[in-house]
């Protein structure tokens, strides 16, 4: 899986074989399983680093599975740009049919959602494993 990445000096953005680290930024997305994309965020959100992930996102969008989870476990800095990122893909992901989830948990992360009042705007999931169970669950339910 390629991993995209922001150089510290911030100039270059390269993508990466699986198994090397980003300095500043890194995102994996994963091609859909069991209707489930994920987009795992590590590193530093911000004005310098927000646009990378807004083409990543956007980039998955098409051939994205019914729920799009974009995992900020890994982030330890989290700015207002990114906030809008977040905001712009959920705008998307509802505007295609699809849900989007968040898995949190650093301090900025949650904090800035908190503060800028959109902790409840969003859907936040505590694991992966949470949003599996809970499609798995949604799949027997509608099929039954």
């Amino acid at each position: 899986m390629p991993i995209v990445s922001v150089s510290s000096d911030n100039s270059t953005a390269a993508v990466r074989e699986s198994g090397q680290t980003a300095e500043r930024l890194s995102i994996v997305v994963l091609p859909p399983m069991d209707s489930i994309t994920l987009c795992a965020v590590g590193g530093e959100v911000d004005y310098l680093t927000a646009d990378t992930l807004r083409r990543s996102l956007v980039g998955a969008l098409p051939t994205a599975g019914a729920v799009v989870v974009i995992d900020l476990s890994q982030v330890t800095f989290f700015g207002v740009a990114g906030l809008r990122v977040l905001m712009d893909a959920r705008s998307k992901c509802a505007r295609s049919g699809r849900r989007l989830q968040l898995i949190t948990g650093p301090r900025c992360v949650d904090r800035l959602l908190e503060v800028a009042g959109h902790a409840a705007v969003f859907d936040i999931v505590p694991s992966l494993a949470a949003v599996a169970r809970a499609t798995a669950s949604e799949v027997a339910r509608v099929s039954a």
